[in-house]
């Protein structure tokens, strides 16, 4: 049985590839060509094809396997590369992943452009994202599915949440242009509203039982979402 091919093997033939010939992957490699030539060999006959063609030409020239099998070993290399720097990441006190819980009334262009200059500057950190509504943020936190929660604030006194305000945002309460509050064309007043069904958003993590926000009429649909209740609400 062929022993299995090594990573070095493929990191010589990526050099050679790379560097146009095989003295010039022995410079790069600080190693002599007739190591190169013997590894490159030994890597033809463990893979059972040819991946440099023999027509004297004086570069190597990548036969059709060889090709495709320079797609795997830079895949294969590239993965060896990001774990090393996951390894220097932890050794350096950085972690492997960061669970995070956000708010879905944050807004989601700046999620997106936060999150995009996190991976910037943590490339080698997984980020796992967990998005709900009211409770769902701080139950998160306090449970240890998340490490740091973006939400609004609940007023709830846990001792085992550490606060700090980054900003703010208003909820606006809104009709369709065909509901008849939308049709009054005047400002709404809370007379108005109060015999009207309202859409609104409950805890999923019983954090608020009980506790209502916003809530400004006598009947009330209760769902599970924002995108839900946004749906509803859309003529």
């Amino acid at each position: 049985m062929q022993p299995h091919p090594t990573l070095d093997q493929f990191q010589v033939f990526v050099a050679v590839v790379e560097k146009g010939s095989f003295s010039a992957a022995s410079r790069a490699l600080n190693r002599t060509q007739s190591v190169i030539s013997y590894t490159i060999a030994n890597l033809e006959a463990q893979l059972g094809v040819a991946l440099f063609g023999r027509s004297g030409t004086k570069r190597p020239q990548l036969t059709e396997a060889g090709r495709s099998v320079l797609e795997d070993a830079r895949r294969l290399l590239g993965d060896l590369d990001l774990m090393r720097a996951r390894v220097k990441a932890l050794n350096e006190g950085l972690e492997g992943e960061l669970p995070i819980a956000i708010s879905s009334a944050v807004p989601s262009d700046i999620v997106v452009a936060v999150l995009r200059a996190f991976r910037n500057l943590y490339p080698t950190v997984s980020v796992n994202v967990t998005v709900g509504t009211l409770g769902i943020v701080m139950d998160a936190v306090i449970t240890g599915r998340a490490t740091v929660g973006f939400g609004g604030s609940m007023a709830t006194g846990n001792h085992q949440i550490v606060s700090e305000r980054i900003g703010h945002s208003a909820m606006i309460p809104v009709a369709a242009p065909d509901h008849p509050l939308g049709m009054l064309g005047r400002t709404i007043s809370l007379a108005d509203v109060r015999d009207e069904t309202q859409l609104v958003v409950y805890d999923a993590s019983g954090l608020t039982k009980g506790r209502d926000f916003n809530v400004f009429s006598l009947k009330t649909w209760r769902v599970s979402d924002n995108a839900t209740k946004h749906q509803f609400s859309r003529p």
